[in-house]
C-alpha cells in the first residue's frame, strides 16, 4: 500500500511538472520513480524464494493449563510458529494471518524477521470460542522490504486438528441420587442408607417409634440401659444417562454460547461428577433420530470417550442433518482443495450431452461444473492419509461413517468432518419426526438396562406434534428409569440482550414466543410424571438437578 502511494506521488509529480513546463518537479519524479525500481528489483527475488520453497512453516500447540494438558473452550492456549529461511537472503515477514475453524479467535498477527539459514519461533494466543474438534488450516505470510513500499503474500497450507473439552462446571458431590437407592448394586465411593441386615455399620441411635426389633443392638441397650439400634449403610453404583437434544432449535445463538453449548458443558460436568463418584454414565445424542451414542460405564477412558461423543455432535455433516445441495457440497470441497491441496477438480470443457461422463459431473450453484468422481477420489486418497491404511484414526481425527445415500458423495462429507468444512445444521423437520427422534433416543437409553437416573437437555421442540409416540415413549422411559429430569435452556438467557426500547420489546416478544414452543412438551412430560425446569448457565446444576420441581417461568 505504501508502494502504490509513492509510486501514484511519482506520478503525480511528472503529470504536473510536465503540464505546467517545471523541470525540477518532472526530475524528483523521475528521481523517486528510479529510486522505487531499484527497490523493487531488490526486493523481487523474494518471490523467487518463494516459488522454490525457500521457506517453511510449522507449527504446534503445547498442552494447555487444564487437568492432563487440555485445552477448554474460554481458555486462551497459545500457538508456536516456527519460520525457516532456505534461501539466501533476509526474509521479512510483515504479518501472519491464520485461518482457522470458526470456532478459533485470533486477534494476532505476529510478525519476524529471519535471517538466511536460520529458524524463527514466534507465539500467538488462540481463544477457543466453543468445544470441538478445531482444525487450523494454514497461515497466509505478508513478505515485505525494509520499508514496506513491496509486498507479496504466500500461503502455506499446514492443517492441524486441535481438541477443545468442555467448559469446566463445579459440582459438590453427587447432583442426582436415585429414588429409594440404585438399581444397580456395586462398590461404589457414596453411601445410601438402606433397610436390611446387610452392610455396615453407620451410626448406633436411640430407639424411634416405628424401627424394627431386629436393627436393636442388645449389648449397647444393655449397656447404656435404653434401646438402641443400629443404622446400616450400602455402597453403590448409580447408572446415569444424559439424554442430549442436539437439533436445530438448540444451536440459536452466538457462537460457543447456544443452549448446544451449555448442553454439552452440563454433560461433561454431569460425567464428571458421576465417575467421580464411581458411578456409571451413558449419553444419547438425538435430533430426529440418535445422533450419538456411548452405553454407560465409568473410568476417566470412559469420560474421554463421553466428550469426544459431546464433541461430534458439534461436526455434524450427514445428509438428513444438514442444509446443503448436492451441488453446494461439491463446490465448497473443491475450493478448499483448490486453496489448501492445489488441486482443480473443475470441468473446463462441458462435454457432450450423450457422454456418459454425465454421470459423475456435478454443477455448483454459480453453474460451475465439477468432476465429482475425481473429487471422491482424491478425498478417499486424503482420507487415507489421515486415517493410515489400517483405519486407525490418531488424536483428534475422527472416522465414524456418515450417513448419504450417494456413495459418490459420502468421501466428500466425510472430508468435511476430518478437515473442519463446516455445513450448515438443517433448520427445520418434517412435522412429527422429532417425536420420533425422542422414540428412537429412549430406545437406546433403555438398550442397555435400566438407568437410576435420566437427565432430558432439550428444549422440547416438536415433541407434542406426534403426542400419542411421544406419550409411549416417556411411558417407557418412566418405567425403566427410577428417575428422570428435564433441563429446558431457559430462551431468557439465550436471547441476546437488549439496549434500546424498541430492542427490549422485540427481545420479549422472542421470548414469549420460545417460551410457548417449550409449553406443549412440557405438559406433556410433566402430565406423566417427568420434572422439568429451565436451566441457564447462571444457575447451579446441582440445585437445578437436585431440586426439580416445576418449571419456573422466566424472561
Amino acid at each position: 500500500m505504501r508502494g502504490k502511494l509513492v509510486l501514484a506521488t511519482a506520478l503525480l509529480f511528472l503529470i504536473v511538472g510536465a503540464l505546467h513546463g517545471s523541470p525540477p518537479l518532472v526530475g524528483l519524479a523521475g528521481t523517486i520513480l528510479t529510486v522505487l525500481l531499484a527497490l523493487y528489483l531488490g526486493f523481487y527475488p523474494t518471490a523467487i524464494l518463494l516459488r522454490r520453497k525457500k521457506i517453511e512453516l510449522s507449527w504446534w500447540v503445547p498442552p494447555g493449563d487444564q487437568p492432563g494438558g487440555a485445552l477448554a473452550a474460554d481458555r486462551p492456549f497459545l500457538l508456536h510458529l516456527a519460520f525457516r529461511n532456505h534461501g539466501s537472503r533476509k526474509l521479512r515477514i510483515l504479518s501472519s494471518d491464520i485461518l482457522s475453524a470458526s470456532g478459533l479467535s485470533i486477534d494476532e498477527h505476529p510478525s519476524a524477521t529471519v535471517k538466511r539459514g536460520q529458524q524463527v519461533e514466534v507465539v500467538t494466543t488462540v481463544k477457543p470460542l466453543a468445544a470441538g474438534y478445531q482444525v487450523l488450516h494454514g497461515a497466509a505470510l505478508t513478505f515485505g522490504d525494509v520499508l514496506a513500499l513491496f509486498d507479496i503474500e504466500a500461503y502455506f497450507p499446514n492443517p492441524i486438528a486441535v481438541k477443545v473439552f468442555p467448559r469446566t462446571m463445579a459440582l459438590r458431590g453427587q447432583p442426582v441420587r436415585a429414588v429409594g437407592g440404585a438399581l444397580h448394586e456395586q462398590v461404589g465411593l457414596h453411601h445410601v442408607r438402606r433397610r436390611g441386615l446387610s452392610g455396615e455399620l453407620r451410626e448406633l441411635r436411640e430407639h424411634s417409634h416405628g424401627d424394627p426389633f431386629k436393627f436393636i443392638a442388645w449389648k449397647a441397650t444393655a449397656r447404656r440401659g435404653q434401646l438402641m439400634v443400629r443404622d446400616l449403610e450400602n455402597e453403590i453404583v448409580t447408572t446415569h444417562v444424559v439424554m442430549l437434544d442436539v437439533g436445530t432449535g438448540m444451536r440459536g445463538g452466538p457462537l460457543g454460547k447456544t443452549p448446544l453449548d451449555w448442553g454439552c458443558d452440563s454433560a461433561s460436568a454431569l460425567a464428571k461428577s458421576a465417575i467421580n463418584n464411581s458411578d456409571r454414565i451413558g449419553l444419547v445424542g438425538f435430533d430426529t433420530r440418535a445422533v450419538v451414542e456411548l452405553a454407560p460405564d465409568t473410568g476417566h477412558h470412559h469420560y474421554l470417550q463421553l466428550v469426544d461423543k459431546l464433541l461430534d455432535t458439534r461436526s455434524i455433516v450427514d445428509e438428513d442433518l444438514t442444509d446443503v445441495t448436492a451441488g453446494e457440497l461439491v463446490a465448497l470441497v473443491a475450493r478448499y482443495l483448490a486453496h489448501q491441496e492445489a488441486i482443480d477438480v473443475r470441468v473446463k470443457l462441458a462435454p457432450p450431452l450423450d457422454d456418459p461422463r454425465w454421470t459423475s459431473i456435478q454443477a455448483g450453484p454459480d453453474g460451475q461444473l465439477y468432476d465429482v468422481a475425481a473429487t471422491g477420489r482424491l478425498c478417499r486418497r486424503l482420507i487415507e492419509m489421515m486415517l493410515g491404511r489400517d483405519g486407525k484414526a490418531g488424536i483428534g481425527v475422527k472416522q465414524a461413517p456418515v450417513v448419504e445415500l450417494d456413495k459418490q458423495l459420502a468421501p466428500l462429507r466425510q472430508f468435511c468432518r476430518l478437515r473442519g468444512i463446516e455445513l450448515p445444521y438443517r433448520t427445520s423437520w418434517d412435522h412429527g419426526t422429532r417425536a420420533l427422534g425422542l422414540t428412537r433416543a429412549v430406545e437406546r437409553v433403555v438398550a442397555h438396562g435400566r438407568p437410576d437416573v435420566v437427565v432430558l437437555l432439550s428444549d422440547l421442540g416438536g415433541f407434542a406434534e406426534d403426542e400419542s409416540r411421544a406419550i409411549k415413549a416417556i411411558a417407557r422411559l418412566r418405567k425403566a428409569a427410577g428417575r428422570v429430569i428435564a433441563i429446558v435452556p431457559s430462551p431468557a438467557a439465550f436471547v441476546q440482550a437488549a439496549t434500546t426500547t424498541h430492542g427490549r420489546r422485540v427481545r420479549e416478544l422472542v421470548v414469549r414466543d420460545q417460551l410457548s414452543t417449550i409449553e406443549p412438551g412440557r405438559r406433556l412430560l410433566v402430565r406423566h410424571g417427568i420434572s422439568v425446569v429451565l436451566g441457564s448457565p447462571h444457575d447451579s446444576l446441582d440445585r437445578l438437578i437436585g431440586g426439580g420441581g416445576r418449571m419456573r417461568r422466566a424472561g
